[in-house]
């Protein structure tokens, strides 16, 4: 027979983990991305001062929290200490994230300062 699934396991904590730190560093770059680049585009004189603010915002708060993310995840790797309330923690917010993706971004801008 088929063994149960055991969620403290460290076989199946491991790929938990290394899925959850692929995802945030993918989302970190792209997020990190459009942060620099709509500094480095260029300047006209017909597009408001605040634009590049303005959409950028969002980047300042999702750009740490995947930063955070990643940093527990390859201390977690590197150590080779699987907490399953801390995988399990991370992999559902970066699920919750994914899911909600779009409400996240849209509550974000809803109390955006240069709006």
């Amino acid at each position: 027979m088929s063994e149960p699934f055991d969620f403290k396991n460290i076989k199946n904590l491991k790929p938990i983990t290394i899925i959850t730190l692929l995802y945030s560093a993918l989302m970190f770059i792209k997020y990190a991305e459009i942060f620099t680049l709509f500094f480095h585009e260029p300047k006209s004189p017909l597009l408001p001062k605040l634009l590049n603010d303005y959409a950028a915002f969002p980047s300042y708060i999702i750009v740490p929290f995947f930063s955070i993310i990643i940093i527990l995840c390859i201390h977690c790797l590197k150590a080779k200490y699987y907490n399953f309330k801390i995988v399990y923690t991370l992999f559902g917010l970066v699920l919750l994230f994914y899911i909600f993706q779009f409400q996240i971004h849209q509550w974000i801008m809803s109390f955006n300062p240069y709006g």
